[in-house]
């Protein structure tokens, strides 16, 4: 945890016009079983999600997250659980570490969205880690996507030590306009992998 809680606008915040990539692949079972917390169990087939957004009005201005999280089930329910998150925006930071639990670290998202296409670069201090590309976008109604909750381990500084939480969240946010892509990529530097 950082030594000192920085400054930000207490949640839940209002961000008007956010645009969502949300990409779903499939993983190796035992990784994904390797990373889930006891409370959670795994769907079949095994998958994570990947998902960016892009929010030009918030209560400290714009900002773009990226979260990584395993797709998993929480009391039989669909759920997915964050692994890793990215943001660009230290007041962001502060409010996922100290009242979600993500995102964890801070990185740079470089993303563009429109009608036919979208494409999103997330990269770390060290460059480029994945690269998201959605080449052919098809309109479809809203009320056709299926959002699940996001949940989290949020570490709280206790006395001696630290404490993890396990946050439970809901999805608050209202579709205005909804795409599918069957021919998304995501693709990794190879310098990266290793």
């Amino acid at each position: 945890l950082p030594s000192a809680k920085r400054e930000y606008p207490p949640l839940p915040w209002t961000c008007a016009g956010a645009t969502l990539i949300n990409v779903y692949f499939e993983v190796r079972k035992e990784v994904l079983l390797d990373r889930l917390p006891k409370e959670f169990g795994r769907t079949t087939p095994a998958y994570c999600r990947l998902f960016i957004v892009d929010t030009p009005e918030s209560p400290v201005g714009t900002f773009r997250d990226a979260t990584l999280a395993l797709g998993c089930r929480l009391n039989m329910m669909p759920a997915a659980f964050a692994a890793v998150a990215l943001t660009n925006s230290p007041e962001v930071l502060a409010a996922g570490i100290f009242e979600r639990g993500f995102p964890n670290t801070l990185g740079k998202i470089a993303f563009e969205a429109d009608r036919n296409h979208a494409h999103a670069i997330i990269s770390d201090e060290k460059g480029p880690l994945l690269e998201v590309t959605l080449p052919l976008l098809q309109t479809i109604e809203p009320s056709r996507l299926a959002y699940d909750h996001v949940d989290a381990i949020k570490t709280t500084r206790i006395e001696n030590g630290v404490k993890p939480e396990l946050l439970v969240t809901s999805p608050d946010f209202k579709i205005e306009q909804a795409a599918i892509c069957k021919n998304a990529r995501i693709e990794y530097p190879a310098e990266r992998l290793e």
